[in-house]
């Protein structure tokens, strides 16, 4: 799969019991082209049974799914020891990428272990992996480095997601998008909280692999993190690309502002390409 327009949205699903992953999937297939599925969230299921528990969500998905297990210390809902979570890896990322559509979405150090383990590398379809890097403390000094770390893995799409200080602080993440494509990868850049979310709308016009959303504004799983809904009707990620013209609002504070739906409507009522 690549980075064109069928793949641009992605709707989250967060949820802490398995019994209401079902309704949550179908909720997301409505508004999203993927769907990322945090098993991290689950309380109700045991490390040991976390494959159990989504196998017929992947048989019966709709759209393609992402499949994650997020550390705590990267933002994963539950502490769950790094040694289970390299273990559930280890022993089900080959059966998770035998579903057509699965992407799994794993932090960079248990890719770099799984990619030292020659046998089980060798049966890893990396096309299909995620390597991420998560920071919350905010915008790192040495953005590249962190790019080029994840470069040494065999993962074709490479996640980077910081909190971003300010609004200047989606220049270096949009500048990550510009160099991947010649290496025969796909970049997920993402600067965090509001004053990135300038990233999380024009991402996929940059060249991301795809921006993600909540399924509504009660489940958010990051800071700035809008729903997929937003991004669908109000932004209208789907029809922005590189010829889309860029408007911006000043002031301080401005997260209640009524612009962005004001402004959009108006843009698309007239049939203009801005956003």
């Amino acid at each position: 799969m690549t980075n064109n327009n069928s793949v641009r949205i992605c709707a989250v699903v967060c949820e802490q019991s398995a019994g209401e992953l079902t309704q949550a999937m179908a909720r997301a297939a409505e508004v999203a082209d993927i769907i990322e599925l945090r098993l991290d969230c689950l309380i109700d299921v045991s490390s040991e049974n976390l494959f159990a528990a989504c196998v017929s969500l992947l048989q019966d998905a709709k759209r393609p799914v992402i499949i994650t297990l997020r550390s705590a210390d990267e933002g994963g809902r539950q502490t769950i020891e790094r040694g289970r979570r390299l273990e559930f890896w280890r022993s089900e990322i080959c059966r998770l990428l035998s579903f057509k559509e699965v992407f799994v979405d794993i932090e960079t150090d248990i890719v770099s272990e799984l990619a030292g383990e020659k046998e089980l590398s060798g049966s890893i379809d990396w096309r299909r992996v995620i390597c991420s890097h998560h920071d919350f403390a905010g915008m790192p000094a040495e953005l590249s480095k962190i790019y080029d770390s994840l470069s040494t893995t065999p993962a074709r799409i490479l996640k980077i997601a910081v909190r971003a200080n300010d609004a200047t602080d989606c220049i270096p993440i949009f500048r990550l998008l510009e160099h991947p494509r010649d290496e025969g990868r796909e970049v997920i850049a993402i600067a965090m909280d509001q004053a990135g979310i300038a990233t999380r709308i024009l991402g996929p016009s940059q060249g991301a692999f795809l921006t993600y959303g909540s399924l509504d504004s009660d489940h958010a799983t990051a800071p700035g993190q809008v729903s997929a809904l937003e991004l669908a009707e109000l932004y209208r990620v789907r029809e922005i690309n590189s010829q889309t013209q860029v408007f911006g609002l000043m002031g301080n504070p401005i997260s209640h502002s009524l612009s962005p739906h004001i402004h959009n409507a108006a843009f698309s009522s007239k049939g203009i390409n801005a956003v």
